[in-house]
Formats: structure tokens, C-alpha cells, sequence
């Protein structure tokens, strides 16, 4: 058994009273591992990239069409 469908498989063809056994064992594991550690939870915000600035200095001054709505403009609807 190694992935979740297999398990899934294997915990369905048990008793019911040995299904809760896993389930409670699953949870008193997950209550004792500290839950992964991301930017909120740390406090502080995750630094997002200034995809406008980087665009300007690649492209410059220069405006850049929507290309999306230049193909929306030539489709017939």
C-alpha cells in the first residue's frame, strides 16, 4: 500500500471496531505533530513579487497589449 486510494481500500475491509481504532490513533498522531509551518502562521506576510516592476525594466515604457482581449476582438461570437 502506497498511496491513499490502496488504504482507503485496505481500512474499508476491516471491522468497524478496528477502523476507530485507527482513527483514533490517526488523530492522537496528528494532535502530537505540529501542524507545518507557513508565512501567517508565522506572523509574517509572505513577500509577493512586483511583477509590474519587473515587467518595466524588461519591457520598459513600452505598452504591452492585453493579448486576451486582442483574440476576444477577432473571434465571432
Amino acid at each position: 500500500m502506497s498511496n491513499i486510494p490502496e488504504i482507503e481500500a485496505a481500512l474499508r475491509q476491516l471491522p468497524v471496531g478496528e477502523q476507530w481504532e485507527v482513527a483514533r490513533w490517526l488523530l492522537e498522531r496528528l494532535e502530537q505533530t505540529p501542524a507545518p509551518a507557513t508565512g501567517e502562521q508565522n506572523g509574517s506576510p509572505v513577500a509577493q513579487p512586483d511583477y509590474s516592476a519587473r515587467r518595466r525594466r524588461i519591457f520598459g515604457d513600452k505598452v504591452i497589449p492585453n493579448m486576451v482581449l486582442a483574440a476576444r476582438s477577432e473571434e465571432r461570437w
